[in-house]
């Protein structure tokens, strides 16, 4: 994602602020599927009690001292901050492999097909843990992905939420692995203080069509949701069962979000 320039775009056939309204946790607070594809967004009713931060209107400002500076250090921030099955609701289990190598960074190619590359010179540490609603009655499996990412400079950070939002402009449809697709992806992408954020420095959303042949006959939602505090961004992407509505994946996504933003703002807040 590259977009420091321009703070809000949209590819979609109506305004930012309907898309707010709806992602209401996000908005007020879109390879391996983690960083990238694979598995995104959020929807509560009550943004500052989801975040449990007593209130949401309060900007996010970072202790340069509590960043970690190195790769080791870096690590275990993100391990502690990223998501598990717990942090989506009841039923949630862990998928396999459940972990990310921390040594691979997914790119997009000018073909648009995902691929794994080392981790950057600007990524101190990168980790992603995925997840899955096992499928139940009529409803279709859940899969999910949450992803911690620690740039060595805030400038950075910003940097990939921008190139994020490139890719989609530049690749609507995209190969994530052998099998799996995704298709008609649309992006928002809002700064603090624009569009109802006011929870993260950057907040990015994408939504589009998942197709899986192991999941069965038919395309379902595709959802992915990236905001950035200070150097670090943190993403989930939920792909979306048979049987579950929209609403549903981004309330399970805004979960997940919210959760690892409190997390992160008690690990690298300024102390009151």
């Amino acid at each position: 994602m590259r977009y420091a320039a321009t703070r809000s775009r949209t590819r979609w056939g109506y305004p930012v602020l309907t898309v707010c309204g709806v992602l209401l946790a996000g908005c007020s607070g879109s390879s391996d599927g983690a960083h990238r594809p694979s598995v995104s967004s959020p929807a509560v009713s009550s943004p500052a009690g989801q975040r449990g931060t007593g209130d949401a209107t309060v900007r996010f400002t970072v202790d340069p001292t509590r960043v970690p500076t190195t790769p080791s250090a870096a690590l275990g921030l993100v391990r502690a901050v990223t998501a598990g099955p717990d942090s989506y609701g009841p039923g949630y289990v862990k998928r396999s492999p459940y972990e990310s190598d921390p040594a691979a960074w997914p790119v997009l190619g000018t073909d648009c097909v995902w691929r794994q590359r080392s981790l950057p010179d600007d990524v101190l540490a990168t980790f992603t843990r995925y997840s899955r609603l096992p499928a139940a009655g009529s409803k279709g499996e859940v899969r999910t992905a949450a992803t911690v990412t620690l740039h060595r400079t805030t400038a950075q950070a910003d940097q990939e939420m921008a190139e994020t939002l490139e890719e989609v402009l530049r690749c609507p449809d995209q190969q994530l692995r052998a099998t799996e697709r995704i298709s008609g992806l649309n992006s928002v992408g809002s700064g603090y203080g624009t569009n109802g954020n006011t929870s993260a420095d950057d907040y990015l959303i994408e939504m589009g069509t998942y197709d899986d042949p192991a999941l069965g006959k038919g395309s379902t939602y595709y959802i992915w949701n990236q905001v950035r505090l200070g150097p670090v961004t943190i993403a989930v992407v939920v792909e979306g069962g048979k049987g579950f509505g929209q609403g549903d994946l981004l309330t399970v996504q805004a979960r997940a979000v919210a959760g690892m933003e409190t997390k992160l703002r008690t690990a690298l807040g300024v102390r009151k």
